[in-house]
C-alpha cells in the first residue's frame, strides 16, 4: 500500500464447528437459537443480513426470523442488492421472500441498485456512483421498480471503462458492496431514507464533449470515437437521484425513529459497528476464513489512508448456517418442506453466465433450453456477447505488434461468441474451470 497501516495481531477467531454434523436438520435449541458472535456487546449491535437471491442466503433469513434472532427494533434489516442480471426465476423468488419476511416477520427488506449521479468534482462536473432503492416490481410496470435486463450491470460499464474478468471482480465490488456501504451509512444513521444524490439542476453538464475534454485532460488515450462510445449509455441516465423514504420500499413497520442525525462513518477509526450476517454454509469453509481473513485486515488498517474499501472496518460476519451444521444438503432439505422454492435449471445459477464460472460451464448453458429465459436480457447469452462487443478495451500490445483485447476472460482470453458457439481453442481451455459463481456474495 506503500504506507505501514499497522500489524493485524488478531487470530482468526470463527471457524465452523466441527463437533456438528454434516447436513443436520434439526439442532438441539441451545445451539440453534443462538447466533454466535465475537464478543457478547456484539449482539446489541444491529444485524444486517445479506440476501443474495440463493437458497442457502434465503434460508438463512427464514430461521433467523422464524427463531426470533432478528430485531426490527434494534435497526435489523435485510438487503439485496440487485444486478439486474439475475435469473427470472431469481426475481420471482426474492419478490415472495421479501413478501414474506415483511408480512409474517415484520422485517425491513429493502432492494438496491447502483447507479451514477452527476456531481461537482475539482471544478468539473462528473458522473460518480451512488445507489437507489427500488420496489419489488419490475420497472416495466413500476417506475421506482427494479431493472432486469441488464441496465444496472450496463451503466457499471459505462462508467468504468473496462469488463469485469476472473481476476478483478470489479461487478461484485460495485454493484453489491459499495452501493451496500452507502446505504448502509444512512441506514444506520437512523435518516429517513437515502438523501438526494447528485445536482439540484433540471438538467445535464456531463455532455459527451465535455467528459471527452476532461478524458484528455485527465491524460487518457483511447481513440475518441471508442471513449464516446463507453461512455454513452451512462450519460443518458438522470443526472440525480432523489431522495427516497426508507417506509416507501418496505410493507415492514418501520420502528426506528429518525433522529436526524445524518448518515454515520463506514470508514476509518470511528466506523459504525454493525454485524453483517452472510449465508455461507458449513461445507464451505474455505470462503468462511476468507471473508474473516479479509474482515480482520480492515479491522487491524482502520485508518484513512489505508482503508480497505471494499471491506469497513466496523463490519462484524458471522455465518450462522455453519455455526448450526447446515451444508448444501440440509439447506436442500429446507426447501423441500416449503410452499414455495427457487424455481431455475441446476445449471444457472442466480448470475447464469457470469464469468467466474468457467467457460465449459457456460458453453453447456448457452445451450440449454430455458424456458424463463428473456431475449435480449442477461439471461440470455446474447446479452453477454453484445457487452462484451460493446465494452471490451482494443489498445496497442506493449512489444508494438498487433492489439491486445480485454474482454470479460482478460487479456487474450476466450470471447462469449466463441464460448456460446462452442469454441474450444486454447484460450477457452486456459478458462474452462471456473471458481464457483457464488464466491461473489463473499
Amino acid at each position: 500500500m506503500g504506507i505501514l497501516c499497522g500489524l493485524l495481531t488478531t487470530k482468526l477467531l470463527h471457524v465452523p464447528s466441527s463437533s456438528l454434523p454434516s447436513g443436520v436438520a434439526h439442532l438441539p435449541p441451545e445451539d440453534f437459537a443462538t447466533i454466535r458472535s465475537r464478543a457478547e456487546e456484539h449482539r446489541g449491535l444491529p444485524h444486517i443480513v445479506k440476501f443474495s437471491g440463493g437458497r442457502s442466503s434465503a434460508a438463512l433469513a427464514f430461521l433467523l426470523a422464524e427463531q426470533g434472532l432478528l430485531e426490527a427494533d434494534r435497526g435489523d434489516v435485510i438487503l439485496f442488492a440487485n444486478t439486474s442480471a439475475e435469473h427470472p426465476g431469481t426475481y420471482m423468488f426474492a419478490r415472495e421472500c421479501k413478501r414474506r419476511l415483511e408480512n409474517d416477520f415484520g422485517l425491513p427488506v429493502f432492494w438496491f441498485e447502483f447507479c451514477t449521479v452527476e456531481d461537482a468534482s475539482g471544478g468539473y462536473y462528473v458522473r460518480r456512483p451512488s445507489y437507489r432503492l427500488v420496489r419489488a416490481e419490475p420497472f416495466e410496470e413500476d417506475p421506482l421498480g427494479y431493472r432486469s435486463h441488464g441496465e444496472v450491470f450496463e451503466e457499471m460499464l459505462s462508467f468504468q471503462g473496462m469488463l469485469p474478468n476472473p481476476h478483478t471482480r470489479s461487478c461484485t465490488a460495485k454493484l453489491k458492496l459499495q452501493p451496500s456501504h452507502q446505504l448502509l451509512a444512512e441506514w444506520l444513521g437512523c435518516t429517513q431514507g437515502p438523501a438526494h444524490a447528485g445536482h439540484y439542476a433540471n438538467r445535464s453538464y456531463v455532455t459527451p464533449r465535455r467528459a471527452l475534454a476532461k478524458y484528455r485532460r485527465a491524460g487518457g488515450k483511447a481513440e475518441s470515437e471508442a471513449f464516446l462510445r463507453r461512455v454513452a449509455y451512462m450519460i443518458q441516465q438522470p443526472s440525480a437521484r432523489p431522495a427516497q423514504r426508507w417506509c416507501d420500499y418496505t410493507d415492514a413497520p418501520l420502528n426506528v425513529s429518525p433522529s436526524g442525525c445524518g448518515p454515520v462513518s463506514m470508514w476509518g477509526p470511528d466506523a459504525k459497528l454493525h454485524i453483517t450476517i452472510l449465508g455461507l454454509r458449513a461445507d464451505e469453509a474455505n470462503r468462511i476464513n476468507r471473508v474473516m481473513q479479509r474482515s480482520m485486515f480492515a479491522e487491524g488498517a482502520s485508518g484513512w489512508a489505508c482503508a480497505v474499501r471494499n471491506q469497513p472496518p466496523g463490519e462484524r460476519p458471522c455465518f450462522p448456517l455453519a455455526d448450526w451444521g447446515y451444508d448444501a444438503n440440509a439447506v436442500r432439505r429446507f426447501w423441500q418442506s416449503r410452499p414455495f422454492d427457487l424455481k431455475i435449471p441446476e445449471h444457472a445459477g442466480n448470475c447464469v453466465f457470469c464469468f467466474m464460472k468457467g467457460t465449459k460451464a457456460l458453453g453447456y448453458a448457452a445451450n440449454q433450453p430455458d424456458r424463463l429465459r428473456v431475449s435480449g436480457a442477461p439471461s440470455d447469452v446474447g446479452w453477454w456477447v453484445n457487452m462484451e462487443r460493446r465494452y471490451r478495451r482494443d489498445v496497442p500490445a506493449r512489444n508494438g505488434g498487433g492489439t491486445t483485447r480485454f474482454g470479460f476472460f482478460g487479456i487474450r482470453g476466450p470471447a462469449f461468441s466463441e464460448i456460446s458457439a462452442g469454441g474450444n481453442d486454447a484460450s477457452a481451455r486456459r478458462y474452462a474451470c471456473g471458481t464457483p459463481a457464488c464466491d461473489c456474495t463473499d
